[in-house]
C-alpha cells in the first residue's frame, strides 16, 4: 500500500484539534499538530458560536500541519472538517454570512419545538424523518429562525451546517455533506434528500437547501487566500469526511464482522446505538426512542443521544468558575473515592442539557427526590459516572428489544473511553464486554474516509481492517466490574421523576 498524508479537522463542542494521519503498510499514524479550546458566546441574537475565532483556530492548525509534514518530508493530500451536529448558517449568494451559527444549547429553541410537535405530532415528523425528537434539532432552529426574520429567506440565500461553512472557507465551494445533515430532522433518512414534504407541511422555505454530497466525495481544492495563509499547495484536496463526529467515530470501530456488535460513542454526547443496513422505523423505535442517522457507505447509524459527559464537563466549568481548577482524571479519581450509588439523576432531562450551575442543579435534584445530596465534589461526579452507566444499560436494553437481537459485544469509541471508571461502571451494570479504543475513533474516521475518496482504500470494510492493524483496543469484562446492586439502581433509576424548574 502506498503512502498518502491527510489532515483531520475535528471539532468538537469544546475543543477542537487539527491532526495529520498518514497511512502507510495498512496502519495509520495520527500526530496532532493544534489544539484549542472553545466556548459558544452569548449575543444578543443568542447563544452563538465564536465563528471567526473558530475559522482563525483551523487556519492556525492548518499552518501547524503543513509546517508538521514539511519537516517529516511528508505531503499532504487532503483536508476534511467534522463537527457536532444540527448547528448551523446562512450565507448569502454573494458569500455573506447572515448572521452568526447558533448554538444548539440555546434554550429558546424549546418554544419552536413545542409549537410544531403540537401543530402536527411527534409521530408524523418522526415518521417523516427517523429522528429522535430533541429541541435542539436544526428543525426547531430553522422554524425559530423564519419566525424571528423571515425577511432574510426572501433573498437567495444558502443554509450549510458548521463543516459545510468551514469546507466553504477553505475552497469556495457551497455543499452539504449527508451525514451531517441527516442530523437536523429535516432530511428523509430513506432517501437521504430533505424531506420536503415535511418542510412544506410546516410551510419552511426550501430554497436556502442544496443539493448533497457523500462522505468521500471531493469538495474542491484549497482557494488561494488559504493556501497563502497556511502553507499548503493549493492543490491539496477538500474531501468531505463524515462530517458529524459520530459518524466519522463509528466507520472507525474496530469491529469484526462475525460479532454482533454494538457501539456507544462517547464524548460530550453519549451515543449508544447499533449499524444497520436500512433505517428502523417503528412504533417501538419511536417510543424507545431512537433516531435514524446516516453513516458511511449508505449505512445507517440507530442509536440514542444520551446526555455524555457534558455532564462533567459542566461540573469542572462551574468549579473553574468558583477558583477551583481540576482535570478530569482528577475528577474521576475524587468519584472513585467516593460511596456507591447513594445518589442518581435522569441524565437526559431538559435542565441538565442547559449550561450553567451544573453542581447546583444536581444537588436540588437530590433534595427534590429526597436522595442523599451529594455534597463533595467526588460525590457529585460519582453520580452523574453512575447514571450514566445505568442510562446505557436501559438503553442497550431496548436496542435489543427493538431490534430484535443480542449484543455479543459493545465498542465504546472516542475519548470518554479513556474513562476506566466509567468503563468499568457500565460492563457491570449493562453485564456486557466491554471493547474500548480507538480514542482517537473521530479523527481516524475522517482520514480514513480522506484516504477512500482520494483511491487509497476500497471501502468501509477496508477502513476497518486498517483500524484494527493500527490499535489495540481495551477488553472489560462484566465480572472484574465496579461491584454494587446495579440490578436495585437500575430499578431506581427507571423511576426517577423529572426535574422541578426553580
Amino acid at each position: 500500500m502506498e503512502t498518502s498524508v491527510h489532515i483531520a479537522v475535528d471539532l468538537g463542542a469544546e475543543s477542537g484539534r487539527v491532526i495529520v494521519g498518514v497511512l502507510s503498510d495498512g496502519k495509520l499514524s495520527l500526530e496532532e499538530v493544534h489544539r484549542f479550546r472553545h466556548l459558544p458566546v452569548p449575543t444578543p441574537a443568542g447563544l452563538c458560536w465564536d465563528f471567526t475565532g473558530l475559522w482563525r483556530s483551523i487556519l492556525d492548525g492548518l499552518r501547524a500541519a503543513c509546517d508538521y509534514a514539511a519537516e517529516a518530508g511528508l505531503r499532504p493530500e487532503s483536508v476534511g472538517v467534522d463537527t457536532w451536529g444540527v448547528d448551523w448558517a446562512l450565507v448569502s449568494e454573494s458569500g455573506v454570512m447572515l448572521g452568526l451559527p447558533r448554538c444548539y444549547r440555546d434554550p429558546v429553541f424549546a418554544d419552536a419545538f413545542e409549537r410544531v410537535q403540537g401543530r402536527i405530532g411527534a409521530r408524523a415528523i418522526y415518521e417523516a424523518t427517523g429522528i429522535q425528537h430533541m429541541p435542539l434539532n436544526s428543525l426547531y432552529q430553522y422554524v425559530s429562525r423564519v419566525e424571528q426574520d423571515d425577511a432574510v429567506f426572501e433573498e437567495s440565500c444558502r443554509l450549510m451546517f458548521m463543516p459545510d461553512l468551514f469546507h466553504w472557507l477553505l475552497t469556495g465551494v457551497m455543499t452539504t455533506e449527508r451525514t451531517n445533515a441527516s442530523t437536523s430532522q429535516m432530511v428523509d433518512v430513506r432517501t437521504g434528500d430533505w424531506s420536503h414534504a415535511l418542510l412544506e407541511r410546516l410551510g419552511l422555505p426550501t430554497g436556502p437547501l442544496g443539493s448533497m454530497i457523500d462522505a468521500g466525495d471531493t469538495v474542491g481544492t484549497l482557494t488561494a487566500s488559504v493556501a497563502q495563509a497556511t502553507g499548503l499547495d493549493p492543490s491539496v484536496r477538500v474531501v468531505a469526511p463524515p462530517t458529524h463526529d459520530t459518524a466519522s467515530a463509528v466507520a472507525a470501530v474496530p469491529a469484526d464482522p462475525g460479532t454482533n456488535w454494538c457501539y456507544l460513542s462517547s464524548g460530550t454526547w453519549s451515543l449508544l446505538g447499533a449499524e444497520l443496513d436500512s433505517p428502523c422505523i417503528t412504533d417501538a423505535s419511536a417510543a424507545a426512542p431512537f433516531t435514524n442517522e446516516l453513516g458511511v457507505c449508505g449505512t445507517v447509524r440507530f442509536l440514542k443521544n444520551i446526555g455524555g459527559l457534558w455532564l462533567v464537563q459542566e461540573v469542572r466549568r462551574q468549579l473553574e468558575r468558583e477558583g477551583q481548577t481540576f482535570n478530569y482524571i482528577e475528577l474521576e479519581d475524587l468519584a472513585a473515592a467516593a460511596d456507591p450509588l447513594p445518589t442518581l439523576m435522569p441524565v437526559n432531562d431538559p435542565v441538565f442539557a442547559e449550561p450553567g450551575g451544573m453542581i447546583d442543579k444536581i444537588r436540588a435534584y437530590a433534595a427534590q427526590t429526597s436522595q442523599p445530596v451529594p455534597e463533595s465534589i467526588g460525590a457529585v461526579v460519582r453520580c452523574t459516572f453512575e447514571s450514566l452507566a445505568l442510562e446505557y444499560k436501559a438503553t442497550l436494553e431496548r436496542l435489543g428489544d427493538v431490534l430484535g437481537r443480542s449484543f455479543d459485544v459493545l465498542h465504546i469509541v472516542g475519548g470518554g473511553g479513556r474513562n476506566i471508571l466509567l468503563n468499568e461502571m457500565t460492563t457491570a451494570a449493562t453485564g456486557c464486554v466491554m471493547v474500548a479504543g480507538p480514542d482517537e475513533a473521530t479523527a481516524m474516521g475522517n482520514l480514513l474516509t480522506q484516504a477512500m475518496g482520494t483511491g487509497h482504500l476500497e471501502d468501509l470494510a477496508a477502513m476497518r481492517r486498517v483500524v484494527n492493524a493500527t490499535v489495540s483496543p481495551r477488553r472489560y469484562e462484566p465480572e472484574a466490574g465496579i461491584r454494587g446492586d446495579w440490578s436495585a439502581a437500575a430499578e431506581r433509576y427507571a423511576s426517577l421523576p423529572a426535574c422541578v424548574r426553580n
